[in-house]
């Protein structure tokens, strides 16, 4: 199992400084490590300016710190909205490097922006590796536009974004 924590960068995505938002991600990050679980923490970093000069906004340290020493997590960058491409080679390598299959018993997700980079990923990984169990965690979710829960509280806007139909993705809704 795999859990993949989507563009929690605070300097480049406000929506990923919510403090209910980190709590629930933290909450997430912290059960993959006691679970023995794979932790992909990817981030966005699409070059900009003369010569592709990268974005340097890093993973929340609040989250990252508690992955530091734990072998079975990487942080693997993305140029654009679906990071599927990057998460399955990154995986693919994991697998060749320490014999762990962590995608083969699923991925949980969870990030911002739900309407975008989250959906675009998701829908990407069902599409690539359709065999593969996919599961949004719905209160450690949000997204960037406010009509798509820019939100100060958990909310299920931009879920509408993630094809789940005939496809291995489910979505653990907010109540």
């Amino acid at each position: 199992m795999i859990l993949l924590v989507i563009d929690m960068q605070a300097e480049k995505f406000g929506t990923a400084s919510h403090a209910w938002l980190l709590r629930n991600v933290r909450r997430e990050v912290l059960a993959a490590k006691r679970a023995g679980w794979g932790i992909v923490f990817l981030e966005y970093t699409r070059g900009v300016g003369k010569g592709g000069v990268m974005l340097g906004e890093r993973t929340h340290n609040s989250l990252t710190r508690y992955a530091a020493s734990y072998r079975h997590a990487m942080v693997v960058h993305k140029e654009r909205d679906d990071g599927s491409a990057e998460v399955l080679h990154a995986a693919d390598d994991w697998w060749n490097d320490t014999g762990v299959e962590h995608i083969r018993d699923g991925i949980r997700v969870v990030g911002v922006n739900t309407e975008a980079c989250v959906a675009g990923t998701i829908n990407g990984l069902a599409e690539s590796a359709p065999d593969v169990e996919i599961t949004v965690v719905g209160d450690a979710c949000n997204g960037q536009q406010e009509a798509y829960g820019g939100s100060p509280a958990p909310n299920n806007a931009g879920q509408d974004r993630i094809v789940t139909e005939g496809r291995r993705v489910r979505i653990l809704q907010v109540a």
